[in-house]
């Protein structure tokens, strides 16, 4: 072959290649054999006693995926529905105004990138009440987050939560009939959304997967209204109808001055309402929802599994080449009189272990983060959160070097015992 002119580099591809494909065909047949007879494992009087038996995985990565995307979910309020800059609300949602009246508030001002303006109520939707989310864009597309398909883009569309939409049975392109009587309509699903949890105080209001968000023209003709009552500002009956804008959200530059815009809008719209509580236009904090606290509690639990999984994995390549050792002693003893020292002989043992976690990690690191990113899927719609999956590179590389270091450290004492044999010893049957 070299005198055919093939280089060096070729000549050793070819001469390796059939051992790469026997390595990577028995590798696959190893696996495969693992996962089909693991069902059956362990055999004998011991398998009565065996805690884990049948098939199982090592999610140490899972857990490492699950948890950053945890983290990532909620230090990013976009993922659950919070996708502007400054939310100002009237009335526990039950107030409004003119819109000609906030857009002169809003538009124009330093800082203004988008803005717009939301309505909560609750219609019946394929007869279940659900609260809905009605949506107005005066510049920019300043909205919550849409998960699948394409957001609302005019009338007769409406938006679903993920779980409002497998509790009506339906999928993305189907239909759904809103409102009762002659101003039923039917509303083509165009998308999922990721809803905040906000809205209607005291009463039923959207939340992550729950609810729908349609376009507020289409949501005050299904409750029969016209939009023409706020055009004028002394018409104070239209605060009586949650359909009409109670909230507006604003996208602003970074350099802007939130609190300014905020103090103007809402002084320029005082008031109180029955009772004595608190009326107005206020700034709305950022809400998670109940389901994220949940998931939030769980705090630092993912990394924690993940580090106990590691430790017992050490522990685990330790005492298996403490096992390996004891049952090798004639091989090293040989190895040792055809004149390996005790420093190469700690090198053989440390090597095993480092190939060994080489290529554990060369399975498990990418069925992990596979499985990750499918838990953290699976997790994300059930909630009703945009499902953006981390997958925290750095921290996986960190955790192998770590393990491969801890690996060796804990394979030291088997290298030591290995070093230490004594060949008359071990030979003496020979």
């Amino acid at each position: 072959m070299r005198a055919a002119g093939a280089t060096r580099g070729q000549t050793a591809l070819a001469i390796s290649l059939d051992g790469a494909v026997a390595v990577a065909g028995g590798t696959a047949l190893a696996v495969a054999g693992a996962v089909a007879v693991s069902p059956l494992a362990p055999v004998g009087p011991v398998r009565a006693f065996d805690p884990a038996r049948g098939l199982s995985a090592d999610p140490l990565v899972l857990a490492a995926v699950f948890g950053a995307s945890l983290n990532g979910l909620v230090t990013h309020p976009a993922r659950y529905g919070w996708n502007w800059t400054l939310l100002m609300e009237t009335e526990g949602g039950y107030g409004s105004w003119p819109p000609a009246q906030m857009e002169k508030l809003v538009s124009g001002q330093p800082g203004v990138t988008g803005w717009s303006t939301f309505a909560f109520t609750q219609i019946p939707i394929d007869n279940h009440e659900v609260p809905v989310l009605g949506l107005t864009r005066y510049q920019g597309s300043v909205e919550p987050p849409t998960t699948s398909g394409y957001p609302v883009s005019g009338p007769d569309e409406i938006e679903l939560g993920t779980v409002t939409l497998r509790t009506l049975g339906k999928h993305v392109g189907d239909t759904v009939t809103a409102g009762t009587g002659r101003l039923r309509r039917t509303l083509r699903i165009v998308g999922t959304v990721t809803l905040p949890s906000m809205g209607l105080a005291l009463t039923d209001h959207v939340s992550l997967g729950r609810g729908a968000m349609l376009d507020d023209g289409t949501l005050l003709a299904i409750q029969g209204l016209s939009p023409q009552l706020l055009q004028k500002e002394e018409d104070q009956t239209a605060a009586a109808y949650p359909a009409f804008p109670s909230a507006v959200a604003i996208d602003l530059a970074p350099d802007a001055d939130a609190g300014l815009l905020a103090a103007r809008i809402a002084d320029a719209n005082p008031g109180t309402v029955p009772g004595g509580e608190p009326g107005g236009t206020y700034q709305q904090p950022r809400v998670l929802g109940a389901a994220i606290v949940n998931a939030a509690q769980m705090g630092g639990q993912p990394l924690a599994l993940a580090l106990a999984l590691a430790a017992g994995a050490v522990l685990s390549l330790a005492v298996a080449l403490l096992a390996s050792v004891r049952q090798r002693r004639r091989q090293l003893a040989l190895l040792k009189t055809l004149g390996l020292t005790r420093r190469q002989v700690r090198g053989v043992i440390a090597w095993q272990g480092s190939i060994i976690l080489l290529v554990a990690a060369a399975v498990g690191v990418p069925l992990g983060v596979a499985a990750g990113r499918w838990a953290w899927a699976s997790f994300a719609v059930s909630l009703g959160v945009a499902p953006v999956t981390v997958i925290p590179g750095l921290a996986l590389l960190a955790g192998f070097i770590g393990l491969l270091v801890a690996g060796n450290l804990l394979a030291a004492v088997p290298a030591s015992v290995a070093a230490r044999t004594r060949p008359a010893a071990a030979l003496r049957a020979e």
